[in-house]
């Protein structure tokens, strides 16, 4: 059990994991209370690290946006629904998913869209294998009438 006194090596230890890529303050929150600090400690680790510019839930939430979006290819659903699980504050992931452009966006779900369906070319047209695309562009976070409007137009 973490004492007082341990708290220098509990910054010094965060500074580094926050140094590497950026985090959630959710994330500090559950590696330390992994490690047995109190939620005292572990909030002045927080502030510490904020004040000292290591922890921006801003920048975390650009980094997250992008980094799922382009190298993920990850929809604004899927992207909100990670971002909730940061607990990050549901005006900062408005934020965040502005940034994404409508245009990238639609590229990247029809790029989806035409893989899916290369993937199931030997299956049969008709409604199951539509079923099969509409679900796999819905588990990448798509949005439903976006899908539709695609498949309609296919």
């Amino acid at each position: 059990m973490s004492t007082a006194p341990d708290l220098p090596r509990w910054i010094t230890e965060m500074e580094r994991f926050c140094a590497y890529q950026e985090r959630s303050p959710n994330e500090i929150r559950l590696k330390l209370g992994r490690k047995g600090l109190h939620e005292g400690q572990i909030e002045a680790v927080i502030k510490h690290l904020t004040s000292h510019n290591f922890l921006n839930e801003q920048r975390f939430v650009e980094a997250y946006v992008q980094g799922k979006f382009k190298i993920k290819g990850w929809g604004k659903q899927k992207i909100k629904a990670g971002l909730k699980t940061h607990r990050i504050p549901e005006h900062l992931i408005q934020v965040g998913l502005s940034q994404l452009e409508t245009n990238e966006q639609n590229k990247r779900l029809v790029d989806w869209f035409e893989k899916k369906k290369q993937a199931l070319r030997n299956e049969p047209e008709g409604p199951k294998k539509t079923a099969k695309i509409v679900r796999f562009l819905l588990s990448k976070g798509y949005e439903m009438s976006a899908i539709l409007e695609l498949v309609r137009l296919s």
